[in-house]
């Protein structure tokens, strides 16, 4: 029998550990040269690369847009923003010194720059001096050293020794020609500001000037021509004032400014209403961003757009507020004869229900020139003794305190409290609260203030009951505006001068508007409360914020709108300050204000006249011969038209005015020229 051969299939080898560990070698292999070159790249070169990096950084350059436009009321504009082509420069971060005295001795070749428009300093003219022969500044400072000792040679770091070579440069040395002048106010301009940022060399650069520039950009590296936006009024100097300035960042606010991300060089609003609105006005600058390798561009940039600033639309009327500097400076003439000291003018017309500004005048006669200049500002800075003015809330308080009743009748004669003989201009006999408003009874109001302090049933002329009263009568006139900020739309504002008796007899005084001084934008306060019924609204020159060059009512388009905001209701009964306002419309009907009744208009007024000392153009007193102060009167008014539906009120403060009647004629004329009253003969010619 055959035997069969069984076959068995040979075991086949397993390659795959092979190829696994073949792999694994591999990756480890490539992970250690990885490690390697990273161990290579940080240890060895991180330092070295690291300065690379910090090389290449992404930079801006910034481009001004136009400053939103300032407009009246009515459209007309009072700030305006025109461009002038202007030669600007911008330095890289590694521009060195002489590459910037090329560029500023062939700008010079150039540019035409007046004498009155250079900034030049001994500082710049020593490093032009030092700058233009760079062999002659390290003889000098090696001279120097030999004079030292060697210790002191060592004790000398690198400013030192900077300013030894800086101290060596004589007025001789930097003696220079009118060319080489031009140079140096050239360079000045070109590193007044940071790297990158914009730095104004010429304003307004004539065509051929522009076109060389053009022509030669190659060799002028980091010069242009660019629009420069200036501010143009075109009302001179009416209003000008309460615009405000715009111009560089001031020094003193340069880091505030910074950290909001304006450059060193940027101009801004440094006060009034510039300021105010410094962020609606400004608009958002365009920049080109690009990316830069040691100092230098590289690339193209790309443009980021900007927006132009917002317009803003005032609640100012600014032919109406000529008109009113005017009546200023007619009455300032009138009053001078028989008032030496009477020089100056102010007067503040607002909506008593809306809060709105219509106009702030304010006139001062330079005696020397005899020419006005606009002391607007006054308005909201300047505090004086406001006088019978104030009687309006004297009686509405003394109403409300029960000191008084309405319609009583108090006799007015003079008044004895110890050596003082007080008393009113004239003795008015038995006299009611609306009487003692109509013809101004300073005895009224002194008994108000002494039975406040209750001085009739204890006697005393010092002592708590007087500083009760005090603050009593300080307390109501706060709430109507007077000695506090009144909320205007400015940076700043005063708040009056405040003083404390400290005897019933200065209590008196503070009654009627004396020993107490106040603002006149803080007395038309006053007086819009009580033609609006108690309100104390804020006054503001804002009336709305527009995109910009949408003034026309088919395309306008409101950003915002200034709302009425009342800061408080008086702390007084309705029917008290009506008594008061009964009083000042009394006064015009049968008081001393009778001459508003010529306009044919409903209207209340109350005059105020207030011992004062005479002031000079610093604000200073004005002295006699002896040194001592020299006393005078102010002179003022306040009022409403129409009393039941009033558009506006009024405060006007003349400080050394002695001469009778010239305040009522002042706010006569104000009435003729605010509701255009043409059959009205105007009282100042």
């Amino acid at each position: 029998m055959a035997r069969h051969r069984v076959k068995v299939p040979k075991k086949r080898r397993n390659h795959l550990p092979l190829r696994l560990n073949l792999l694994f070698f591999i990756v480890f292999m490539l992970f250690a040269t990885l490690i390697f070159r990273l161990g290579v790249v940080q240890i060895v070169n991180g330092e070295l690369i690291a300065r690379e990096v910090q090389k290449t950084e992404s930079s801006k350059i910034k481009y001004e847009v136009p400053r939103g436009k300032i407009y009246d009321r009515n459209g007309q504009v009072l700030a305006d923003t025109i461009s002038n082509y202007s030669v600007m420069y911008r330095r890289s971060q590694v521009t060195k010194t002489e590459e910037r005295l090329d560029v500023a001795v062939k700008l010079a070749e150039i540019l035409d720059v007046p004498e009155k428009d250079r900034k030049v300093t001994e500082r710049d003219r020593k490093d032009y001096w030092i700058a233009i022969d760079p062999d002659r500044s390290r003889e000098r400072v090696q001279t120097l050293l030999a004079d030292l000792s060697e210790e002191e040679r060592a004790s000398l770091s690198n400013q030192e020794v900077d300013q030894l070579l800086l101290d060596s440069i004589s007025d001789e040395d930097i003696t220079f020609d009118d060319a080489t002048e031009e140079i140096i106010a050239i360079k000045h301009n070109m590193e007044s500001g940071y790297a990158l940022d914009p730095q104004l060399i010429k304003v307004g650069a004539s065509p051929k000037e522009i076109a060389l520039i053009e022509e030669n950009l190659e060799l002028l590296p980091g010069v242009s021509v660019e629009p420069y936006y200036q501010r143009e009024y075109p009302f001179g100097q009416t209003f000008q004032s309460f615009l405000g300035s715009y111009r560089q960042i001031p020094a003193e606010q340069r880091a505030s400014y910074q950290a909001k991300g304006y450059g060193l060089n940027d101009r801004v609003g440094t006060s009034y209403l510039e300021q105010q609105y410094e962020d609606v006005l400004r608009g958002t600058p365009a920049y080109d961003v690009f990316t830069t390798y040691k100092g230098q561009p590289v690339g193209e940039p790309t443009r980021v757009s900007g927006n132009p600033g917002k317009d803003i639309v005032l609640s100012t009327d600014i032919e109406f507020q000529k008109e009113v500097d005017e009546i200023l400076k007619k009455a300032i003439r009138a009053g001078r004869s028989g008032s030496p000291h009477f020089d100056r003018a102010f007067v503040v017309v607002m909506n008593p229900k809306t809060g709105e500004l219509l106009a702030l005048s304010g006139q001062e006669l330079d005696l020397e020139t005899n020419e006005f200049k606009d002391v607007s500002t006054g308005t909201v800075l300047r505090a004086s003794q406001i006088g019978s003015t104030i009687k309006g809330a004297t009686v509405a308080f003394g109403l409300e305190e029960e000191v008084i009743k309405p319609g009583e009748y108090i006799y007015d004669t003079p008044i004895r409290i110890g050596s003082s003989l007080k008393s009113s201009y004239r003795n008015m006999g038995n006299i009611n609260d609306l009487d003692a408003l109509a013809m101004s009874s300073n005895i009224y109001m002194f008994q108000i203030a002494l039975r406040l302090a209750d001085y009739y049933s204890t006697g005393q002329i010092v002592g708590e009951n007087v500083t009760e009263a005090f603050n009593t009568m300080e307390h109501y006139y706060k709430q109507f505006g007077l000695g506090v900020e009144t909320g205007i739309d400015l940076p700043y504002e005063s708040t009056g001068f405040r003083s404390v008796p400290d005897r019933v007899t200065l209590l008196m005084d503070m009654s009627i508007g004396q020993f107490i001084s106040y603002t006149p934008i803080q007395l038309a306060q006053y007086t819009s409360a009580l033609a609006n019924g108690g309100y104390r609204v804020q006054p503001h020159l804002l009336k709305e914020i527009i995109e910009p060059g949408s003034l026309d009512e088919s395309n306008k388009q409101v950003v915002s709108t200034f709302q009425p905001n009342a800061l408080n209701k008086v702390d007084i009964r309705d029917e008290y300050i009506q008594r008061a306002r009964q009083g000042f419309r009394q006064g015009v009907e049968s008081g001393t204000s009778r001459i508003l009744q010529q306009t044919g208009m409903t209207a209340a007024g109350k005059t105020g006249t207030a011992q004062a000392i005479a002031e000079g153009p610093d604000g200073q007193a004005k002295r006699n011969a002896n040194g001592e102060p020299i006393k005078t009167f102010n002179s003022n008014h306040v009022g409403w038209a129409p009393y039941d539906d009033p558009e506006i009120a009024w405060a006007i403060i003349m400080p050394g005015l002695e001469a009778e009647g010239v305040n009522t004629r002042v706010a006569h004329d104000i009435m003729k020229a605010y509701f255009n009253l043409e059959d009205v003969q105007a009282q100042l010619q």
